[in-house]
This record gives C-alpha cells, sequence and structure tokens, in this order.
C-alpha cells in the first residue's frame, strides 16, 4: 500500500484541486432527489435523539459504521416504503410526489480480501453498490459506486488518507473503465471532505463540519443512494447485457448508426488513474476492436488521423466513431483555480553527495579516496517518457478500427 501511495503522490502532481466552488450545488442540491434529500434530513434531525440514531461522541469506525447503517434502515428505506403505501393508495400519478427510488445499498468489509476484481486485497470502511445485485455473490469492485474513508484521525492526517482512497479509486476505475467520474468522501471524526476523482484528477467541496449536526452528513448518504446511473459517472451511451457491452457509433461519410457488441473484458486497459483512460475491446465476432480514450482538446483525434490515412496500406481501418462526453461538461457548474491546486509531490531532497558530470557518464566521489563509480546517463528517449502529459481537459470518445 505505501508503494502505492508513494506512486499517486507523483501521479497526481499538478492535478488535485481543493476547495473547488459550486460543488455542494452542482451534486447535492440542484438534482431532482435533493428535496427528498431534505425532507429525510428533517425526519431525521427530529429523531436525532434516539439512542441508535445518535451520532458517536467517540467517532470510531465501527460505531460510525452502524450509524450509518442505522439510518439507512430506520428512515430512509423506512420512509420511502411509507411514500410508497401513500403513493399506491393515491394513485401512480401522484408517486413522484411523494418517492424518489432508492438505486443503492451501504456496504463494507470487516476484513482484507472480501471484495474481488482488484490488483491485491482490500479492505474498504465504506462503500455504496447497486440494490438490485444478487445478494449472494459476495462483492466485486465491478460494482463499487461511492467510496468512503472513515477515521477518528484528525485533518492533520490528510495526505495519509487521500492517498489510500486515491489507491481504492484506482482500483474502481481498473474494473470499471468507462466511468466517467467516481464520488468519493474521507469522514476525519467530524469533518468531512466529498470527492469526485474523474480522468484529469480528483477535485472536493471545503471542509465540512458535521460536530453540532450530522445532518449534512445523513443528505450526503442519502443522496448517493438516490443517484442515478448518469450521476454516478456510468456512460449512457453504453448498454451493458450479460457478458456484453453494447454501443452505438456512426459510420464514416454517412448518418448510419451501426450497433456493436463487445466482449466485456478488455484486453488492453491504461491503469494509470489521471490519464486518456486508453481501452480497447474486442467485438463478440472478434472481427473488430473497439478503443474508448479521453482525447486532449486542440489536438488532431485519432478518428481524423484514421480518416486521412484511410488507403495507407497496413492501417487500420475506421468502422464507426462517437464522441462522448467532454470534461468540460461533467465539470460545468464547477469553478477551478491555480490556487486550489494541492501539491502531493514529497519535497525534493537536496543532493549532497560530490558528483562530476565527464561526457556521458556521471562520477560519484566518495570522501577521502580518489576512486569513481560512473553510472550511464539515461538517454533522451528514456527521459522523455518521465515527461508528464498535461491532462486537464479531455474529451471521452469511441473510436472502432479494423
Amino acid at each position: 500500500m505505501e508503494e502505492l501511495k508513494e506512486s499517486m503522490r507523483h501521479e497526481l502532481s499538478g492535478s488535485v484541486f481543493m476547495n473547488v466552488k459550486g460543488f455542494w450545488k452542482k451534486y447535492f442540491e440542484k438534482p431532482k432527489w435533493s428535496k427528498h434529500c431534505k425532507v429525510l434530513s428533517k425526519e431525521y434531525e427530529a429523531r436525532s435523539a434516539e439512542e441508535k440514531l445518535k451520532f458517536p461522541e467517540d467517532p470510531a469506525e465501527a460505531d460510525v459504521w452502524r450509524w450509518i447503517k442505522a439510518l439507512e434502515e430506520e428512515i430512509i428505506k423506512s420512509s420511502v416504503r411509507t411514500w410508497t403505501k401513500s403513493a399506491n393508495e393515491k394513485g401512480k400519478m401522484a408517486r413522484s410526489r411523494f418517492m424518489h427510488s432508492i438505486e443503492a445499498t451501504q456496504c463494507h468489509t470487516l476484513a482484507k480480501g472480501q471484495i474481488e476484481g482488484g490488483q491485491t486485497d482490500r479492505q474498504l470502511d465504506y462503500f455504496i453498490k447497486r440494490n438490485n445485485l444478487p445478494t449472494g455473490d459476495g462483492y466485486h469492485w465491478r460494482d463499487v459506486l461511492v467510496v468512503g474513508e472513515l477515521t477518528k484521525l484528525p485533518t492533520s492526517a490528510f495526505l495519509d488518507k487521500f492517498l489510500q482512497l486515491c489507491v481504492y479509486m484506482s482500483e474502481v476505475f481498473l474494473a470499471q473503465p468507462l466511468h466517467h467520474f467516481v464520488h468519493g468522501f474521507i469522514l476525519f471524526g467530524t469533518q468531512l471532505q466529498l470527492w469526485v476523482f474523474d480522468r484529469s484528477g480528483p477535485y472536493c467541496e471545503s471542509i465540512i463540519d458535521i460536530g453540532k449536526s450530522p445532518k449534512k452528513l445523513f443528505h450526503v448518504l442519502a443522496a448517493y443512494m438516490m443517484m442515478s446511473d448518469k450521476e454516478h459517472g456510468i456512460d449512457s451511451n453504453i448498454r451493458y447485457d450479460g457478458d456484453e457491452i453494447i454501443i452505438k457509433m456512426k459510420v464514416p461519410g454517412s448518418n448510419v448508426i451501426q450497433e456493436f457488441s463487445l466482449d466485456s473484458k478488455p484486453f488492453v486497459c491504461q491503469s494509470a488513474l489521471v490519464s486518456r483512460g486508453i481501452t480497447i475491446y474486442s467485438s463478440i465476432d472478434k472481427k473488430y476492436v473497439v478503443k474508448f480514450s479521453w482525447k486532449i482538446c486542440g489536438k488532431t483525434s485519432e478518428v481524423e488521423l484514421l480518416k486521412v490515412a484511410k488507403d495507407v496500406v497496413g492501417m487500420a481501418k475506421l468502422i464507426g466513431w462517437r464522441d462522448l462526453v467532454q470534461t468540460s461538461t461533467l465539470r460545468k457548474g464547477l469553478t477551478f483555480t491555480q490556487l486550489m491546486v494541492k501539491c502531493t509531490r514529497p519535497a525534493e531532497k537536496v543532493l549532497t553527495t560530490p558528483v562530476v558530470l565527464s561526457g556521458n557518464s556521471v562520477q560519484y566521489l566518495k570522501k577521502g579516496t580518489s576512486k569513481a563509480k560512473s553510472r550511464k546517463r539515461k538517454s533522451e528517449p528514456e527521459q522523455a517518457r518521465a515527461i508528464i502529459e498535461s491532462v486537464s481537459k479531455r474529451t471521452r470518445s469511441g473510436t472502432k478500427g479494423q
């Protein structure tokens, strides 16, 4: 885990934004279900003195988890059942006035290895999965919609817990590479930090103090359970049918839209969290491959390049393409500034060993000796590979070639 955290510090450098303006309004206030969250929050406030609904004075992970599940069973699901009964009595047309469906349920694991499909065994303090999944199949990373980290530690432990959340988010994107974004949070005792991760990096709301009233945390948890697939970052242009992925694409040079069925397991998947998210699938009939990637705005797309090279022998043939979504669209309503960038890189260490540069080698001098060891310098191509490409503006696209 520590090696992965250290890797994340470098990978996310310059891509982490904190105290983003408009976060709460966009994700928790504007959606149509927010009025139901407010109704539920008022009910919680009225019942918050009940023993099982009291937020723990000592916010240990196990106690906070029990409180979270009590909210789900005693208020959220119970109220929805009441709304459903009232709606049925008043008729189908009135149903939307009384309720919003609960799309997901809250879960956690008690030990490492209880969630499958990851690169290594993990233990999750909190996650959300869909309601309609079979209960006997255990947990899998492909079903995770939200990830939460619960800790008694103060916010001074931010970097360590944030990097841990980043590692978990990396697992989500590896298991679900077509996700546009993923919600997450860290609860430091009574200090709540809400996050969204996309392929351009993570960004968060200002820290929310829930010490006096956990009503806002209740609102967040209810919201996560009511969010639609699209609000959880799942692409509505892509359908999942058993072990197949279905996508429609434009045929070049015409207005025809063609449907393609893909194997659900990609044979190429980019592992970096902040990246173009390149993922390649094979069609069920093995005649085509489909490449999904986030393209950099202002650059010529692969679609245009393939159109130009359509008569070149040995080049992939473009069969279909589709632009799915832009990062600017996903982040619409949010304000990002350079002052919000959080530095995650470790402090640079000062080189104290004397060195002599000579030709294509670096000589390291030892104290009290004239002998020197040498090591070849990195070639230019190797150095070039260490350059991190800017990923702040991207567009999600699917291209198909033969």
